[in-house]
């Protein structure tokens, strides 16, 4: 420090220079300088000071440096740099090995001192001009060394408190020698190999994003040779193949877990609260789920667990934060590391694929979430099982060794990446799904992002995917290159949408229903598996429902909502819903399926009554989702699979049932107008949904009905509603209406019996020798109208399986919870019967399609079972009729009702219709039910009276009719060959040339759109008019008055 030295100028050396030049043109040529006038002026403006003598500048200068010793010659602004270059090599010569960075930290330390308040003012204009000095000395300094030296002494200082600027000064020119980066990178990445939640090394990941940032060149060396076969996506070989029971190779190891634990993003991801299966027994006390906090949660407060899942959540999403960091950082640096971070979560999706299908399941596979759980847990308790398979620990280490083998990423990975994905289209707005490509996944050369996607099925038929295509080509998200900045939107979509199958849906199953299942099942019988499970699903509700992700999330849900709806409307009004379009057919249908299935799981169970919507649906706009909802239920146009429709009228029903603000809704444009032709629409659309080869009753097509008639009831409770459905009903959906009520009273007569002949087998059973068994079958007998011939043959084709077990007996069920659901079912669908009567009675009887139905098999039959001998044979007492939940009284009272609507609407055709019943009818019946109804004052005042005159005006005309018909010798080809009765408007079916009555052929065609006796597909207006044949019946029937249906034509 007592050294002299001399003031002269020294000669600029070229790559200093150059490099200088560079930063400057960064910074601006001329910030210093104006920076140096701003100064003196506001010195010179507060304290009117002439400009810093030399001894003052000296004493600044020292007071910055804090030399040991001053210098023999006084320090200014015009030799400082000449001073700090002898000083810093000094320094340098006097360390060794670490004189450089040494060097570096003195210079460092007197930039710091300057810029810290205290030790010279602040307006003092020479801190500039001094900082400028260090840069130049550090920069002369670092830069003459080796690229080794470079990089270890650039990491110690990475250790000290160096100016931020200087730091990224030195960064990015140490960054001009291309062996640096590589190294820089390198070195810093390695530590974090073994990241976890207890230990995240967020030093060092901090340490690795500032030098990303610092120059572009270190992160194009992430993406680059060597670094990118190292430490981005190191080479997969795969070490297992996949063979069938053919021993055919069906698939390999997928690079999934390589990615997971060999590669730098997968090091960022990797920190998680679950995945305990991974670590080994050894290490177990040191994952949350092995930590004694987290044991023995059964008994716990709310409290106590809300606070241990704070802390969980503290620490992840500071990890995930930081993961979040990076990507950004790199997503921005050019196109290369672009597509290199899309490519890589590309390949952690294709290989997550196997998680969300629903095969491989535990314990011989690796998903718990299939059959809600239910499979894994009848396994655990099944005393046949192997010991080794009934404790949950043991299969989480087979899922993870399955992890190992099939090469997918764990569940706590999984849902950090989809996590990631999530903050990637946080920033896309809700406006711009519009601009979202649907051809996207039409394209053949973005395989490493789709996958297995780009094969998934369509909406559209084959012509249909194709015609796509052709338009496709004047689409920029189907033409332009895959790494155009213009397609980010739409590839992070895609990436996001593919990944709430593969990431996220697997593990919020298996939280929601499988460890929520094992801990309540297994409470009592076996307390360790109970508390394990339930340890598993707080571990993952902690991210589940962290408010930030339900926040993403909801978003996401939101922003999928608009797209669909954009995508079925083609960009036009979505109701009532047009044809659909190219954008439409070209969507892969598992887009609309997984967001249904997340609305579904996300739904708050135990959410308290209120009209504000709680935990993911906060962030949803009702709108488009009710919008696209109503869509899908609609028109069978857009979506040709049933139960899909029947999936968007349960989820409808669950949010405008919890959510009053959403119920609302339905009473606003558009919905107010299109709320009730499409539920008549979906109604008849999921009339051939079967959940299973084994739903010989028919119960999953009634689960999906029963939130229809729910709907139904709500909305026709106001009158704007009900002046849509008589406007539908006279005009465009007359037939439609027909088909609905129709099916629905199919459904009613078969729910019906259905409970009444399992009560009646039940009391059998139980009658017999050893008593019966609460367990048996219960029966599945047909329902009227033919349609039992399904449960037949498929009865019939389940008699026996492999090693001639019953298949079944898989359907066997409690006999009185059997018939409880169906009592249910049955009198859900009366009461809509019920309303539509009381609602539509002039269009029912007008259209002569299916008042002949209503009044025969349904009116009239019920009545005779509920009021004649057929009741008797159930045996059943009262107390257990409410156990069933079975009313005949309200059920009489009903059917009653729906008389006298008929009625009112056209009497005499009701009397002419009732009088055909053969079957069912007879005065004795009407009257047991007259004084039914009196007795227990089902009917009171006028409508009492009003059904009394019905029962005795029926009884006389009956008597009239009949003997009108059994006194004429009516030809045979005047018969219906399906009813035996004589015909008003025959008609012919096309292929089996049988000749009907239109009515009842129509009413054929409602429920099974085949002729019943070719067993061919048929629509109404394929049917053949027989004119001729039509003006012979009714002249005959003129000539020996018999009444016809709707009256006759020359009268």
């Amino acid at each position: 420090a007592g050294s002299s030295f001399r003031s002269v100028e020294r000669p600029a050396l070229p790559w200093l220079c150059s490099h200088r030049g560079v930063r400057c043109m960064k910074r601006g040529s001329q910030p210093l300088d104006g920076q140096n006038q701003s100064m003196d002026a506001k010195r010179q403006k507060e304290d009117g000071a002439p400009a810093v003598s030399a001894e003052k500048e000296n004493a600044m200068l020292l007071k910055v440096l804090q030399l040991p010793q001053a210098p023999a010659q006084m320090l200014s602004l015009a030799n400082v740099g000449q001073f700090l270059e002898d000083e810093a090599g000094r320094i340098a010569r006097q360390h060794g090995p670490k004189g450089l960075q040494e060097a570096i930290l003195f210079l460092a330390r007197g930039w710091r001192r300057s810029e810290e308040g205290g030790v010279v003012p602040s307006t003092w204009a020479g801190i500039a001009p001094f900082q400028e000095a260090v840069l130049t000395t550090s920069l002369t300094q670092l830069l003459s060394s080796s690229s080794e030296e470079k990089v270890s002494n650039l990491l110690g200082l990475m250790d000290n408190p160096v100016p931020v600027r200087l730091l990224n000064e030195l960064l990015s020119a140490a960054a001009e020698d291309d062996a640096v980066p590589a190294m820089m990178v390198g070195r810093i990445a390695e530590p974090l190999r073994d990241r976890t939640l207890n230990d995240l090394r967020s030093g060092h990941l901090a340490m690795l994003i500032r030098v990303l940032r610092s120059n572009k060149k270190y992160v194009m060396a992430v993406v680059s040779s060597p670094i990118k076969e190292e430490l981005w996506k190191p080479a997969h070989e795969p070490k297992f193949v996949i063979r069938n029971r053919k021993k055919e190779v069906v698939s390999s190891q997928k690079d999934g877990m390589q990615l997971q634990v060999g590669s730098l993003l997968g090091w960022c991801m990797k920190p998680t609260q679950l995945d305990s299966g991974m670590v080994p027994p050894s290490q177990a006390h040191t994952t949350e789920a092995g930590s004694n906090e987290w044991a023995d949660l059964r008994r716990s407060t709310r409290q106590r667990i809300d606070g241990l899942q704070r802390g969980v959540q503290i620490k992840l999403t500071g990890s995930q934060q930081q993961a979040a960091e990076l990507v950004d950082l790199m997503l921005r640096a050019g196109d290369v590391p672009r597509m290199a971070v899309l490519e890589w979560i590309g390949a952690m999706l294709t290989a997550a694929e196997p998680r969300g299908k629903q095969g491989h399941v535990a314990p011989e596979g690796f998903n718990f979430w299939p059959q809600y759980g239910n499979h894994v847990i009848d396994v655990m308790q099944n005393a046949e099982t192997p010991p080794f398979e009934r404790s949950l620990k043991n299969l989480l280490m087979m899922q993870a060794l399955h992890a190992r083998i099939y090469g997918f990423p764990t569940s706590g990975t999984a849902l950090n990446t989809f996590t990631l994905l999530l903050h990637l289209c946080k920033p896309i707005k809700p406006e711009h799904a519009a601009n979202i490509s649907a051809f996207f996944p039409l394209r053949t050369d973005v395989t490493q992002l789709l996958g297995g996607w780009q094969k998934a099925a369509k909406f559209g038929e084959k012509e249909q995917v194709e015609t796509a295509e052709e338009v496709a080509k004047a689409d920029v998200g189907f033409t332009a290159a895959p790494a155009d900045k213009a397609l980010f939107k739409s590839e992070v979509f895609w990436l996001t949408a593919k990944g709430l199958e593969a990431l996220l849906l697997p593990v919020a199953k298996e939280a929601f229903h499988t460890w929520q299942g094992v801990a309540s099942v297994f409470y009592d019988k076996d307390p360790a598996n109970s508390d394990l499970a339930w340890r598993h699903f707080l571990l993952a509700e902690a991210t589940l429902k962290e408010s930030t992700f339900l926040e993403n999330l909801g978003h996401f849900v939101d922003l999928n909502f608009r797209f669909l709806s954009h995508a079925a409307a083609g960009g036009g009004q979505p109701l009532p819903p047009p044809a659909p379009g190219p954008t439409w057919h070209a969507l892969p249908s598992a887009l609309l399926e997984n967001i249904l299935e997340l609305c579904d799981v996300y739904r708050d169970r135990d959410r308290k009554k209120t009209s504000i919507p709680t935990g993911l649906f906060v962030h949803v706009d009702p709108d488009p989702v009710l919008q696209t909802l109503c869509i899908v239920m609609a028109s069978d146009d857009h979506v040709k699979d049933p139960s899909l429709r029947g999936r968007a009228v349960k989820l409808l029903h669950r949010l405008c049932f919890a959510f009053p603000s959403w119920r609302e809704k339905l009473n606003q444009p558009p919905l107010d107008k299109q709320i009730i032709p499409c539920l008549l629409n979906v109604f008849i659309g999921v009339e051939k949904a079967i959940m299973s080869y084994y739903d010989l009753s028919y119960r999953y097509k009634y689960e999906l009905r029963g939130p229809v008639m729910d709907l139904f009831d709500l909305t026709l409770q106001t009158e704007g509603h009900r002046q849509v459905l008589d406007s539908f009903t006279r005009g465009e959906g007359n037939d439609r209406f027909q088909k609905m009520l129709t099916q629905m009273i199919n459904d009613s007569n078969s729910q019906q019996e259905e409970a009444i002949r399992t009560v009646k087998e039940y009391h059998e059973k139980k009658n017999q020798p050893d008593g019966g068994s609460s367990s048996s079958s219960a029966p599945a007998p047909g329902p009227p109208g033919g349609q039992g011939q399904h449960d037949e043959q498929v009865a019939s084709d389940d008699t026996a399986g492999d090693n001639s077990e019953d298949i079944y007996r898989r359907s066997r069920m409690n006999y009185k919870e059997h018939a409880k659901k169906y009592f249910s079912l049955s009198s859900r669908t009366w009461k809509a019967i019920w309303l539509f009567c009381k609602l539509c009675a002039p269009a029912i009887v007008e259209g002569k399609t299916i008042i002949e139905q209503l009044l025969h098999t349904s009116l009239d039959a019920q009545l005779h079972y509920l009021v004649g001998p057929e009741m008797k044979s159930i045996k059943a007492s009262p107390q257990e009729y409410d156990e069933l939940g079975f009313n005949p009284k309200e059920l009489i009272k009903q059917i009653a009702e729906i008389y006298l609507f008929m009625s009112r609407a056209n009497r005499d055709e009701v009397i002419r219709i009732v009088a055909k019943d053969e079957r069912y009818y007879s005065n004795v019946t009407f009257g047991k039910g007259l004084n039914f109804v009196r007795k227990y004052g089902l009917l009171v005042g006028q409508d009492l009276e009003e059904f009394d005159a019905f029962v005795k005006e029926l009884a006389a005309k009956v008597d009239e009719h009949r003997a009108a018909f059994n006194e004429a010798d009516i030809p045979e080809n005047y018969l219906c060959e399906l009813m035996a009765d004589i015909m008003s408007d025959p008609v012919q079916f096309p292929m089996s040339k049988k000749v009907v009555e239109r009515s009842s052929a129509v009413r054929l065609i409602m429920g099974s759109d085949r002729d019943p006796y070719s067993n061919t597909p048929v629509k109404v207006e394929d049917l053949v008019p027989m004119t001729e044949l039509k003006e012979e019946i009714h002249r005959f029937a003129k000539e020996k008055g018999i009444a016809l249906e709707g009256g006759n034509m020359f009268d």
